[in-house]
C-alpha cells in the first residue's frame, strides 16, 4: 500500500512539474510551412551572434531571389533584416517591408507577430512617435499573454521590457520605468544570466529611484551595478561613479567630495556625454551655491549642448540665475532663445497622461489574464488531484476486496481443515469405540450389553439424552437396538447380545426406521 501511494505521489508531482516547466517551442514549428533551414539557422544566430547573423543574411540575399520565395520566408527574411539592422545600430531601411511582415504574421504566427510588432515599435520610437511605439510594445506583451503559454524567449522578453523602461524613463515616468526594468531583470535572470546586462539594468533601476529622490534605494542599486559589473573598462563604470558622486551632492552626505569627483569625471568623459555632466554640476551649484560656479558649468553645458532639448533645458536655469541677479542684458539674450525654442511642456504632460493611461490599462489586462490562467491551472490541478484520488480510492478498494477474498479463502480453507480434522477425530473416536465394543462382544457375547451401553455413554453422553428427549416413546429394547445399530452391529450379533431371535431384531429395526431419523443421529457420532 505504501509503495502504491509513493508511486501515485511521484507520478502526480512529475505531471505537475512537466506542466509548469514545459520547454517552449518556436510557434511555427508545427505549422505546414516550408520554412527555409537557412533562415532558421540565421534566426538562431540572431540571439547569440548578431554579427554572424548579419553576414549570413547577406549571403542569403546574394544566393536567393527573395521576391520569388513563398510569402512566409519572404516576410521572415525581412523581419530578420530589421532585427539585424536594429542590433547593428542602423535605421530601419526596410520599414515598408517590415510593415507588410507585421500584417502577414498577425494572421499566421504569433511568435513572429510579436517580434514584428516589437521592431515596428522600435521604428516608431526612432521617429519620436512615443505613443505609437508604446502601443506596439504593449501589443507585443498582449500577444505573449494571450497566445503564447510560456515566454517564447527570455532574452526577447528582457529586451521588450528594457525598451518600455527606456521609453518611460525618457518621459520622466519613473514608477512605470521601475516596473519594466525590474521585469527585464527578472527575464535576464530567468535565462542565461548576463552579468553585464544585469549591471546595466540595476543602474537603470537606481537612476529611476534617484529621480524620485529615494537616495538610499538608488545608492543600493548603483552599488549592486558595480558589484556585478564584470569589467571596469566598460563605459558603465564611470557612469555609475558619476551617479554616486551626484548622490553625495544632492543628498548632502558629502557635498565637497561629490563636487570634486564630478569635476574629475566630467574632465574624463567624451564630448557626447560632457554636456549632461556639466548640467548636473551646474544644477548642484545652483542649489547649494555659489551661483557663479553654477553659471560656469551651465554655460559650458549650453555651449556643448548637442541638441536643442539640452540647450532649452539649460537655458531656463541660466535665465532664472540672471533674473535673480537683475542682469537684464543676459536675461534678454536667453529669453530670445527660449522664445525661438518654445517649451513643449503642456504637450509633454498630455503625452505622459496618455502613456500612463495606456500602461495602466495593459497592467489591468495582464493582471486579469494572470488571474484567469491561475484559475485554469487551479482547475487543472484540482481535476488531476481528484482523478488521482479517485484512482487511489479505486485501487485501494480493489486491493481491500482482493485482500478480503484472500482472507475469506484462507478462513474457509482453515474451517475446512478444522472440520476435516474434527470429522477425522470423530471417525477415529467412533472406530476406537467400535473396536472396544466389538472386543467386549467377542469376550462376553450375550452378557456384553451393559458394558457396550456404558462404553457408548462414556463417549457420547449427550446422544442418549437427545434420543430420550426427541423420542420419549421408545422402549428400552428399541433404544438398545438403536445404539447397537449405530455401532454397526449386524442383526445376528444384536440377536445374541439381546437374547432375541433374528426375526424379532429385524422387526425392531424396521419399526425404528419409521420412528427415528437414523441419518441425523448417525451424523452426531461419526
Amino acid at each position: 500500500m505504501k509503495k502504491l501511494y509513493l508511486i501515485l505521489s511521484i507520478s502526480f508531482s512529475l505531471l505537475v512539474l512537466a506542466h509548469c516547466t514545459s520547454t517552449p517551442k518556436l510557434w511555427y514549428a508545427d505549422k505546414p510551412y516550408n520554412i527555409s533551414p537557412e533562415l532558421l539557422h540565421i534566426d538562431s544566430l540572431m540571439w547569440l551572434q548578431p554579427d554572424s547573423a548579419t553576414r549570413e543574411l547577406s549571403r542569403f540575399w546574394a544566393n536567393y531571389n527573395i521576391d520569388s520565395t513563398d510569402a512566409f520566408n519572404k516576410h521572415y527574411f525581412n523581419l530578420l533584416v530589421s532585427e539585424a539592422l536594429f542590433k547593428g545600430g542602423y535605421p530601419q531601411s526596410n520599414r515598408k517591408r517590415l510593415l507588410k511582415a507585421v500584417d502577414y504574421f498577425d494572421t499566421t504566427d504569433y511568435w513572429l507577430s510579436a517580434r514584428a510588432h516589437y521592431m515596428n515599435g522600435v521604428g516608431f520610437k526612432a521617429d519620436d512617435s512615443v505613443v505609437e511605439a508604446l502601443y506596439e510594445y504593449l501589443h507585443v506583451l498582449d500577444i505573449v499573454d494571450e497566445h503564447i503559454p510560456t515566454p517564447p524567449h527570455p532574452r526577447f522578453m528582457m529586451l521588450i521590457h528594457c525598451r518600455l523602461g527606456d521609453l518611460f524613463s525618457d518621459q520622466y515616468m519613473q514608477e512605470p520605468a521601475i516596473v519594466c526594468y525590474e521585469n527585464a531583470l527578472r527575464y535576464n535572470d530567468y535565462g542565461e544570466t548576463n552579468p553585464l546586462t544585469r549591471s546595466y539594468l540595476l543602474q537603470d533601476i537606481g537612476f529611476q529611484y534617484d529621480k524620485l529622490q529615494k537616495f538610499d534605494t538608488a545608492r543600493y542599486y548603483y552599488n549592486e551595478a558595480l558589484r556585478f559589473l564584470p569589467d571596469t573598462t566598460d563605459v558603465l563604470y564611470p557612469k555609475v561613479l558619476f551617479y554616486l558622486a551626484m548622490l553625495d551632492c544632492t543628498s548632502g552626505s558629502d557635498f565637497e567630495h561629490g563636487i570634486v569627483e564630478l569635476k574629475r569625471l566630467a574632465s574624463q568623459c567624451s564630448e557626447s556625454n560632457r554636456d549632461w555632466r556639466y548640467v548636473n554640476i551646474g544644477l548642484i551649484y545652483q542649489e547649494a551655491g555659489p551661483v557663479d560656479s553654477a553659471l560656469v558649468y551651465l554655460q559650458k553645458a549650453f555651449d556643448y549642448g548637442i541638441n536643442d532639448a539640452v540647450k532649452s533645458y539649460v537655458a531656463e536655469f541660466i535665465y532664472d540665475i540672471y533674473e535673480s541677479q537683475d542682469d537684464t542684458l543676459k536675461m534678454a539674450e536667453f529669453a530670445k532663445y527660449l522664445i525661438e525654442k518654445p517649451s513643449n511642456e503642456r504637450v509633454s504632460m498630455a503625452r505622459v497622461s496618455t502613456l500612463n493611461s495606456m500602461f495602466q490599462d495593459y497592467q489591468a489586462r495582464h493582471q486579469e489574464r494572470l488571474q484567469h490562467q491561475s484559475r485554469k491551472r487551479a482547475i487543472i490541478y484540482v481535476s488531476i488531484a481528484f482523478a488521482i484520488v479517485l484512482l487511489m480510492v479505486f485501487v485501494i478498494v480493489k486491493l481491500r476486496n482482493k485482500k478480503k477474498v484472500i482472507e475469506n479463502q484462507k478462513l474457509q480453507e482453515e474451517k475446512e481443515r478444522l472440520l476435516k480434522g474434527f470429522e477425522d477425530s470423530k471417525h477415529q473416536q467412533f472406530e476406537a469405540l467400535r473396536k472396544r465394543v466389538k472386543s467386549l462382544f467377542d469376550e462376553k457375547k450375550n452378557n456384553s450389553l451393559p458394558l457396550i451401553i456404558n462404553e457408548f455413554k462414556s463417549v457420547y453422553p449427550d446422544v442418549l439424552n437427545n434420543i430420550s428427549k426427541e423420542y420419549p416413546n421408545l422402549t428400552e429394547t428399541e433404544k438398545n437396538i438403536l445404539i447397537l445399530t449405530l455401532l454397526n452391529f449386524r442383526i445376528k450379533e444384536e440377536a445374541i447380545i439381546l437374547n432375541l431371535s433374528e426375526n424379532t431384531v429385524m422387526k425392531y429395526r424396521s419399526n425404528l426406521k419409521k420412528k427415528v431419523d437414523f441419518n441425523q443421529i448417525s451424523s452426531q457420532i461419526r
